[in-house]
């Protein structure tokens, strides 16, 4: 193996097997782990619901409202693929189960709902969006300057 002349065998060797995982690192990985599935679990439930109201939106208002639930579908797929990510980057495994998925997201009270009218449906996202935001907040508090990175990704 070629080593850079300032980094010795044992370096590289601990280096390989701590992964992202350095001594600047204070937060505990397992937990951040945690966390960031529960996090995940309530994205997956919301893309589900706003794809679930994207498709049931039938009346003459909705054109306008189906496209805007399409939208933040995609929005809420994309945090969780990021939230995969970081779980991944820290050595853990995202959850992909469904029943282990919806129990989590529950866990967090994200629950999809069918709302019979536009109207339902607009303030059931809402009152989603508004759990996942002090989900997001209080796991950011938490990490405080332990945890940059995930801070950033859930920022």
């Amino acid at each position: 193996m070629n080593i850079a002349p300032q980094y010795s065998e044992e370096d590289v060797r601990l280096a390989i097997e701590q992964g992202p995982i350095t001594a600047a690192y204070k937060a505990a990985p397992d937990q951040v782990i945690r966390e960031l599935n529960q996090l995940r679990a309530t994205e997956i439930a919301s893309y589900l619901q706003y794809k679930q109201h994207a498709y049931m939106a039938v009346s003459m208002l909705s054109p306008g409202i189906k496209s805007d639930f399409e939208a933040h579908a995609a929005v809420e797929l994309d945090h969780a693929d990021r939230l995969a990510k970081r779980i991944q980057q820290l050595g853990g495994v995202p959850i992909y189960n469904p029943a282990e998925l919806a129990s989590q997201a529950a866990d967090m009270g994200v629950h999809p709902e069918q709302g019979a009218t536009l109207w339902d449906m607009v303030i059931e996202n809402l009152l989603t969006e508004r759990q996942q935001i002090v989900a997001y907040t209080t796991l950011i508090r938490e990490l405080g300057d332990r945890d940059f990175i995930t801070e950033l990704i859930a920022s």
